[in-house]
């Protein structure tokens, strides 16, 4: 219940409300004039308080993850002070000026007065940009831990998938190594999938056991997936598959690219005409911090719901879930048809 009730807080910024109220009452509180009316001192801290929140709300969504997070402390506390002081400028200007609508009293009176009064204001906007960062670092902390609870689970869930699922695979790879040293030496296609698909069972066994793996290992196991789909299909289907070669470093979750091929090949048209069934994938970086994945098929409208109903599309639908696990807001996944064209991209950011 008080999970709730936090998480209801922090989605409409509530916490930020309260600690505006909280802040005005105490500097009106602590600055009372009891020669002065209280309703024109109240406006003052309100319109103080109330000017500090933009500057705030920068400092705490974008100089505190682009700065702090990133461990640049002198930059963030630079850019807070100038901030700080310029609002201090500018409150003192508009507040000082409706104060002195409602009351009457000039807000130049002395240059020690007007010195004091922005010193005072630069301390109460240092104070509420402060308290603006640490509520965001708080409730950021507590996502992350959200975060980190969810994919911990999705992690434990998947090595139990994985170890009930083992056994069987450490059988098939045996078998595939006597299936293919039993296939006469003249059937080379057939002892060509074998061996690739001994590969991907090998990977799948032995390399993908860690959170990150390193990129041509993946590709290296699309090519093989592709190339035993491609000898599944008519021999005049045209099958592309176009991969940047300067890609080795980069680190990817295991088996992520794969849900985006196997649909490309569940969901590939089945025309008469084996010319006209096609499938182009693509893997290469869009940009120095982007990774592109893009694969697109053709489809019979005609059997298309039908083709649809019998796939289930669970493989996507698990995808989306690692995505957001794994990636959160570093990605971006497009599906759509149209007309005879499916096509599916994904972009991922490998680099924070």
């Amino acid at each position: 219940m008080k999970r709730n009730i936090y998480k209801w807080l922090l989605k409409y910024n509530l916490f930020y409300v309260l600690a505006w109220m909280i802040i005005s009452f105490i500097l009106l509180f602590i600055s009372y004039d009891n020669k002065t009316p209280v309703f024109p001192q109240w406006v003052g801290y309100m319109m103080i308080t109330g000017l500090a929140f933009p500057v705030c709300w920068y400092t705490a969504y974008t100089l505190t993850p682009r700065y702090l997070y990133h461990r640049k402390i002198g930059l963030f506390i630079s850019y807070l002070l100038i901030l700080a002081a310029l609002n201090a400028i500018l409150t003192y200007l508009v507040a000082g000026f409706t104060y002195h609508i409602i009351s009457g009293n000039s807000i130049f009176r002395s240059l020690y007065y007007v010195f004091t009064l922005l010193f005072q204001m630069f301390l109460i906007d240092i104070i509420l940009i402060s308290i603006g960062c640490i509520i965001k670092i708080i409730s950021d902390r507590y996502f992350m831990e959200q975060q980190l609870l969810e994919i911990e689970k999705e992690r434990v869930t998947t090595e139990l998938n994985f170890l009930r699922s083992q056994v069987n695979p450490h059988f098939l790879f045996n078998v595939m190594n006597t299936i293919y040293f039993q296939i006469e030496k003249t059937n080379t296609d057939a002892r060509l999938s074998v061996e690739k698909f001994s590969e991907m069972l090998r990977y799948q066994l032995y390399e993908c056991t860690t959170d990150k793996i390193q990129l041509h290992k993946e590709l290296h196991y699309i090519k093989n997936y592709v190339a035993i789909q491609t000898l599944r299909m008519e021999k005049e289907s045209d099958v592309r598959l176009l991969i940047d070669p300067d890609m080795e470093n980069f680190l990817i979750a295991p088996l992520l690219i794969l849900p985006i091929i196997e649909n490309a090949f569940k969901h590939v048209s089945n025309f008469k005409e084996p010319g006209k069934n096609k499938i182009a994938i693509t893997i290469k970086k869009q940009d120095n911090n982007t990774l592109l994945i893009e694969a697109t098929n053709t489809y019979d409208q005609s059997h298309v719901q039908v083709h649809l109903l019998q796939t289930g599309g669970l493989g996507i639908s698990n995808l989306k879930r690692r995505l957001e696990l794994l990636y959160q807001e570093r990605y971006e996944l497009n599906i759509h048809k149209e007309g005879e064209t499916f096509q599916t991209i994904l972009k991922l950011q490998y680099k924070d």
